[in-house]
C-alpha cells in the first residue's frame, strides 16, 4: 500500500510542478497588437520657454482663506491666449466657475461621442524655505525646471496647449470633438468639474474616452524591476475625512480616568488601526503585478503567474509595506489631534481626524462603519469630502489599447500596466458619466521626482517636457484609431 501512495504523491507533485512551471512560462509582456510608428515627436525649446511662463504664476486657489489673491488665475489665462493663439482663434472657449477652461475641438464627425483631455492648472502653496530655486522661479539648473506644478499638473496642461497649437497649425482636423478642460480648484476639492460634468449632463454628452493626471512613465518600477514602465489609473480609491471628537467632563491631570476624553479617543484610534481592513488583490493589482513580473526573474513569473496558489503570500507580502498595502484595502491615516492646550489639564473635549482611502471593492458606508465600530455611541464623528471609489475602467479593450499603443509609440521600451489609483482626481466625477476614464501623464519621470509632488524642489527635466509634448500630439494626431463606443 505504500508503494502505491508514495507513487500517487509523487504523480501529483508531478502535475502540479508542470501546471506551475507552464504559468508561469506564458507570463509575459502584453503584445501591442497593430503599434503605431515608433514617434521622435517632441516640443520645441520655445515650448520649454513658455512652460516656464506658465510656471511663474501661483495659481494657489486657497479655498479656505476667503482673501485669497486669484489675480494669478487672471494672469495665467491671459497667459494663455497670448501664448497659444490658434487654440483661442479655432476652439470654442467655455469658462465655467469663473476660472475652469473648457474648450470645444469641433471634429469632423460630430456624431461620435467626444474625448476629453484634462488636468488642472491650480497648485498647493510651496514655502520657498528648503527650495534649491524660487517655487514659482521655474529656474533650469542641470537640466530640470524646478517649481511648484512642474509635475502637478501644468506640465500636462502646457502639453495639451503645445500640441493643439502645433497641430492646429499644421490644419489637423480631429475625426471627432475633443475636449480640453482644465480645473482652477482640483487640489481644493472644489466645484469646478462637477459644474463641468453637469455641462456634459444637460448637453447629453457621454464621452467616449477620458485622459487625466495619475500614473505617468517612471524609470524604475517596483519589485525591483529596473527599466522605464507606465502605470495608466484605471480606477481610483474613494475619499472621506472623519472628524472625531470625544467629549468627558475633563479635570486635573492628577486625578486621570479611563474614561477621559483623550484616553477614550486614544483607545479607540488605536483599536482602528491595529485593526486594518482585510486586504483583497483586486484584478486590475493582480494585472498589474503580472504585467510587471514579466520583466522580472523566473520566481516572479512562478508567484504571479499562479496567483490561484501564492495569492495569500502574495498579499502578505504586500501588507507589509505602506506603499503596496494601500494597493489592496482600505487605509485609515490619522493626520490631526487636538487635546488640552495645558499639560496637566484633563481636556472636556479631544479631537482627531481620520483620513480614509476607500479600495474599489468597498463604500463610504463600509469604510465609516469601521470607524463607528471603534468608538461608544457618545462619540461624534462628521464625515467630509466624501467621494465614493470609481468604477473601474475596462484593461483588457479597445480604448486602453489605444492608450497603450501611443504610450508604446513615444516610450517604446517601457512596460505598460494597469493599476489603482490611492490619491483623488478630477477623473473622479467624469468616472460617473464616462466608463473609459483613465488616469495618466505622459512624462518620464526620474528618481524623486514623483514623491516631490507637493514637496519641496518638486521638477521635471527639459527633455522629460518635451517628450511628454510629444506624447499628447501622437494621442491627438491618432485619435482616429480609438474606436470606443463609436
Amino acid at each position: 500500500m505504500a508503494v502505491p501512495l508514495i507513487a500517487c504523491v509523487v504523480g501529483i507533485l508531478v502535475v502540479l510542478a508542470a501546471v506551475l512551471l507552464a504559468n508561469a512560462s506564458r507570463v509575459k509582456p502584453t503584445t501591442v497588437e497593430d503599434p503605431l510608428p515608433p514617434s521622435s515627436e517632441k516640443g520645441s525649446e520655445a515650448s520649454v520657454e513658455r512652460f516656464q511662463e506658465l510656471l511663474r504664476s501661483a495659481t494657489v486657489w486657497g479655498a479656505e482663506n476667503p482673501h485669497a489673491d486669484h489675480t494669478p488665475f487672471d494672469e495665467f489665462i491671459a497667459k494663455l491666449k497670448r501664448l497659444f493663439p490658434l487654440v483661442f482663434a479655432q476652439l470654442e472657449l467655455t469658462m465655467v466657475n469663473t476660472y475652469g477652461i473648457m474648450l470645444r475641438w469641433a471634429g469632423s464627425n460630430p456624431g461620435l461621442p467626444p474625448i476629453v483631455l484634462m488636468a488642472h492648472y491650480d497648485v498647493v502653496e510651496a514655502d520657498p524655505a528648503g527650495w534649491t530655486c524660487d517655487p514659482f522661479g521655474a529656474d533650469i539648473v542641470d537640466g530640470r525646471i524646478y517649481a511648484r506644478g512642474t509635475v502637478d499638473t501644468k506640465c500636462i496642461v502646457a502639453a495639451l496647449f503645445e500640441a493643439a497649437e502645433a497641430l492646429l497649425a499644421e490644419g489637423f482636423t480631429p475625426p471627432r470633438d475633443i475636449y480640453i478642460c482644465s480645473s482652477n480648484c482640483e487640489e481644493d476639492t472644489g466645484e469646478t468639474t462637477p459644474r463641468m460634468i453637469e455641462l456634459f449632463t444637460e448637453k447629453g454628452i457621454t464621452p467616449a474616452f477620458v485622459l487625466d493626471e495619475g500614473g505617468a512613465v517612471i524609470d524604475k518600477a517596483p519589485l525591483g524591476i529596473d527599466q522605464e514602465f507606465a502605470f495608466v489609473g484605471v480606477a481610483e480609491k474613494g475619499f472621506l475625512n472623519a472628524r472625531i471628537t470625544v467629549a468627558s467632563p475633563g479635570g486635573h491631570a492628577s486625578t486621570p480616568a479611563a474614561t477621559d476624553a483623550p484616553a477614550k479617543l486614544v483607545f479607540g484610534l488605536g483599536s482602528l488601526l491595529a485593526n486594518p481592513a482585510p486586504a483583497r488583490l483586486s484584478p486590475a493589482v493582480a494585472a498589474m503585478l503580472k504585467e510587471l513580473a514579466a520583466y522580472g526573474g523566473f520566481g516572479l513569473k512562478l508567484v504571479f503567474g499562479n496567483l490561484w496558489l501564492f495569492k495569500p503570500l502574495v498579499l502578505k507580502i504586500l501588507k507589509g509595506n505602506g506603499e503596496t498595502a494601500a494597493m489592496v484595502r482600505t487605509t485609515y491615516a490619522l493626520t490631526e489631534l487636538k487635546g488640552s492646550k495645558a499639560a496637566n489639564v484633563i481636556p472636556r473635549r479631544a479631537k482627531a481626524t481620520v483620513n480614509v482611502r476607500i479600495d474599489p471593492a468597498e463604500d463610504i458606508k463600509t469604510a465609516f462603519s469601521r470607524i463607528k465600530g471603534c468608538f461608544d455611541e457618545g462619540t461624534e464623528i462628521l464625515l467630509g469630502n466624501e467621494i465614493e471609489p470609481s468604477p473601474i475602467s475596462p484593461f483588457d479593450d479597445e480604448a486602453f489599447s489605444y492608450l497603450r499603443k501611443v504610450i508604446h509609440a513615444v516610450y517604446p521600451d517601457a512596460g505598460i500596466a494597469p493599476y489603482v489609483q490611492s490619491s483623488r482626481s478630477d477623473a473622479c466625477y467624469f468616472a460617473r458619466i464616462c466608463p473609459h476614464t483613465y488616469r495618466f501623464a505622459g512624462f518620464l519621470l526620474k528618481g524623486d521626482q514623483r514623491s516631490r509632488i507637493h514637496g519641496q524642489d518638486e521638477n521635471l527635466d527639459v527633455e522629460s517636457y518635451r517628450r511628454g509634448i510629444g506624447f499628447y500630439i501622437e494621442l491627438i494626431r491618432n485619435i482616429a484609431q480609438l474606436r470606443a463606443r463609436d
